[in-house]
């Protein structure tokens, strides 16, 4: 019995009654304290600390590669492998990271585009950082160190680019910690860009050496832009010293191609590079060459040489005090650039005081800079319109002296608008000795390729201003309107297919007496003026051409030109396709000549190389007509060659308000004074 009592008292401790008998006995006897919870949160931290840092000692980084290329690859949205040897050493005052071998892809598309997967091989990485400034929230690198990269930098048409990381704008500049021993090994870069049509192959190295007894840093790339040579040598001051509340000075020297910059220069916050300050130097054949090396969108012109001062703060960029010569003109200004959007933004003024009118043909293509195996006039090299969409701008120019051998100019005043690949120049004023050119020129090049709309008006314009001689045989003011509107990569072709209007006028004048009896074919009066030496004018009444712009082709609406002893009427076509011409103007006598050929005067031939004729088949019929008249009688032969004058005189005063109506600006007062009746 008493074996039995003993056996029914002994309990399993491990049962399940056993165990709920001690959680109850525990929440019985529970009694909350501030002390207890801290003391064991503090010991459990302190045990969770301690494993880690003892997990993290002795722990093989190498076997961790997976899973930091894993985390890497999801940060960065593109494949991250560490191949090499990892090595970690966090328990220093300087720790450090080395890793080797290291790939990191491209995207999908970039990896197709560029027909290689990988945005970058590094055959070695180093960095380390102090520890202590880092628990004061710095972080400063004593050691940076890359051997033997292969970078690969690739932009398509869109704008995307293999490194992007859709968090920041293509123009946001690097702002990097301060880096005391920055190294980079035998690096090679490719940079593909679609947008600048840009493509650069070269080597990259960075070091410290001893110069003048200290320690300096320089940075040199080379290679070829474009296929031009391409020479980067950048150096600056110990990176030992580097105070980040002192600016760090630098000098460059860039060489693309025949472009040579020198810039003196300072990051005012090390390494911010969106905030420096520099004073450039540039020089080179084309100011558009600029383009490649930073993206702005500037004209064609001659060989140049610019300096400036260049300051960035922060998405700002500010050029000022630009003082350049282009060719042989002048330019100086200040202008912005903004670069907070995708496509960067320059607004300001630009002036000359003395423009040379050759050096606008560079802009389109002519000039100086024209092939010399050209067959036209108008220029036939290619713009780059293309690149109008890779800038907006509003900017405005104006030049105080035009010198010219043609033309007499005088002054220039434009606002230049670039918005979403459209070129607005308007105003477009030119002020001559006497009278005006003044319209807007449009280039859209939102399309391939681009059509150039030019709307251009001449005001009270004198004729004889344009007659270099002495001897002046034609006057009065002309007014003028061309509406042209074409298609084409280049002046010449989109000259080749413009549509539009063409009218000018000359309300009233004054002509050569002799000049006039020539066009009507008045050979006893033009003789005898000519032989006299008379240079006499007489009145110019009126004068209206206008042009119908087909395909490229000027074909003539009507062409009256009145003077009191002859009206002239013409005909024909102006062909900028081949650069010819083909007209005739036809003198009708408006009193009795005794000897006129009536043989319509021609203009025919190049524009170059115009040739001054007459029609032969008229005068080929009068004179047939008189031989035959000859056989009658010898006397009547004479007949043929007289002509009574019963040219009327024209309706100048409607000729002028229809021109008027088809847009040549013509005073209303020339159109009443034509109106009038003679006296």
């Amino acid at each position: 019995m008493a074996v039995s009592r003993h056996a029914d008292t002994f309990q399993d401790p491990w049962s399940p009654a056993a165990i709920r008998e001690r959680i109850v006995s525990d929440f019985r006897d529970f009694s909350f304290s501030w002390a207890g919870f801290f003391k064991w949160t503090g010991i459990t931290l302190v045990a969770v600390l301690f494993a880690g840092l003892v997990t993290l000692y002795f722990l093989d980084w190498n076997q961790m590669r997976g899973q930091v290329g894993r985390y890497l690859s999801y940060r960065t949205g593109r494949e991250v492998r560490i191949d090499g040897n990892l090595s970690v050493k966090l328990f220093s005052w300087q720790p450090s990271v080395d890793a080797r071998q290291v790939y990191i892809g491209n995207p999908q598309w970039a990896a197709v585009l560029a027909e290689t997967p990988q945005a970058a091989k590094v055959d070695g990485f180093r960095v380390e950082l102090r520890l202590m400034p880092l628990f004061r929230g710095r972080l400063i690198l004593p050691l940076v160190q890359i051997d033997r990269p292969d970078v690969l930098l690739v932009r398509d048409e869109s704008g995307r680019t293999n490194w992007d990381k859709g968090n920041k704008t293509p123009n946001d500049a690097w702002k990097l910690p301060p880096i005391r021993r920055f190294l980079v090994q035998d690096g090679h870069v490719r940079i593909d860009d679609a947008v600048r049509k840009l493509h650069f192959t070269g080597t990259v190295s960075s070091e410290e050496n001893s110069q003048g007894g200290r320690a300096a840093f320089t940075l040199i790339g080379e290679g070829t832009l474009n296929k031009s040579k391409f020479l980067a040598d950048v150096k600056g001051g110990p990176l030992l010293n580097v105070d980040e509340s002192k600016p760090y000075a630098f000098t460059a020297d860039v060489k693309a191609g025949d472009t040579h910059a020198v810039i003196n220069g300072a990051i005012t916050q090390p390494f911010h590079m969106d905030r420096y300050t520099a004073g450039v130097t540039v020089s080179g054949p084309n100011l558009a060459d600029i383009y490649f090396l930073t993206g702005l969108v500037l004209p064609r012109t001659p060989p140049y040489h610019m300096t400036l001062t260049a300051a960035r703060d922060g998405n700002i960029y500010r050029l000022n005090d630009i003082n350049a010569v282009l060719g042989g003109t002048d330019l100086g200004g200040n202008l912005i650039v903004d670069v907070s959007n995708d496509i960067p933004a320059l607004s300001g003024r630009l002036a000359s005081r003395v423009l040379m009118f050759q050096d606008l043909g560079t802009l389109v293509g002519g000039g100086k800079a024209a092939p010399a195996a050209s067959r036209y006039l108008l220029p036939e090299t290619v713009l780059h319109t293309e690149r109008l969409r890779q800038s907006n701008a509003e900017v405005d120019y104006s030049a105080a002296a035009i010198k010219s051998r043609d033309f007499p100019l005088r002054s220039l005043t434009t606002h230049v608008s670039v918005q979403n690949g459209v070129l607005n120049l308007k105003p477009l004023a030119f002020t001559l000795t006497q009278g005006k050119v003044s319209g807007a020129l449009k280039v859209d090049a939102r399309k391939d390729i681009p059509t150039s709309t030019v709307d251009a008006r001449l005001s009270d314009i004198h004729a004889e201003s344009f007659i270099k001689s002495a001897d002046k045989p034609i006057s009065g003011v002309l007014e003028a309107r061309a509406v042209l509107t074409g298609t084409g990569r280049s002046v010449h072709a989109a000259a080749a297919n413009a549509n539009g209007t063409f009218t000018a006028v000359v309300p009233s004048g004054g002509m050569r007496h002799s000049l006039v009896e020539w066009t009507g074919i008045d050979v006893l009066t033009a003789l005898s003026l000519n032989l006299s030496g008379d240079n006499s004018n007489t009145n110019l009444r009126c004068a209206v051409a206008g042009f119908d712009v087909k395909q490229g082709v000027l074909t003539s609406r009507q062409i009256v030109i009145d003077t009191d002893p002859v009206l002239l009427e013409g005909s024909g076509s102006i062909n900028m396709r081949d650069e010819t011409l083909d007209m005739r103007l036809q003198g009708k006598p408006k009193h009795f000549q005794l000897v006129r050929l009536r043989a319509p005067i021609t203009v025919k031939g190049s524009w170059e190389h115009p040739v001054l004729g007459v029609k032969a088949g008229a005068a080929v019929a009068q004179g047939g007509l008189a031989a035959a008249l000859g056989f009658l009688n010898p006397f009547a032969a004479i007949l043929a060659f007289i002509d009574p004058g019963l040219a009327k005189d024209a309706n100048c005063g409607p000729l002028l308000a229809d021109a008027r109506a088809k847009g040549a600006p013509v005073k209303a007062a020339a159109i009443r004074n034509a109106a009038a009746p003679r006296k």
